[in-house]
């Protein structure tokens, strides 16, 4: 009797790892050339992974306040608020640590870390609010 051959193994051509491989360094926001023609190389990597993870959480993050507008239970509602606050504090930091590196600031930058702190206290204190008991009459 002659022994089966297993199937050959799949290998990945390099051509779809090297596509790969250059659509995350656009993600990350490294080793790609902008218009002006400068290369993108000295973002710090901790704000790299906080962009990328933000534009990929964001849809999530809406379709959960989305669905949340159509429910009654506070339990679901507390939770949007509480990822709301999180997602907004998220934002401010990472806007923050742009700052602290990059050295830029302007009036738009500013008022953007404000509306995220603003986002973040009116959450929070919603957050709360649902979760208080009603008082006796």
């Amino acid at each position: 009797m002659a022994a089966k051959q297993p199937p050959p193994l799949m290998k990945k051509h390099s051509q779809t790892d090297l596509v790969s491989r250059l659509k995350t360094r656009k993600i990350l926001g490294v080793g790609g050339e902008d218009d002006d023609g400068e290369v993108h190389r000295s973002k710090g990597l901790a704000v790299r992974l906080c962009c990328a993870l933000l534009r990929h959480c964001h849809h999530g993050i809406s379709l959960i306040m989305w669905n949340a507008l159509y429910t009654a239970e506070k339990v679901i509602i507390r939770w949007t608020l509480l990822t709301e606050a999180c997602y907004f504090g998220v934002q401010f930091l990472v806007v923050t640590a742009t700052l602290a590196e990059t050295g830029l600031m302007s009036l738009g930058i500013l008022l953007l870390l404000v509306s995220r702190l603003l986002f973040v206290v009116i959450s929070i204190y919603y957050y709360y609010q649902v979760g208080r008991r009603p008082k006796k009459a």
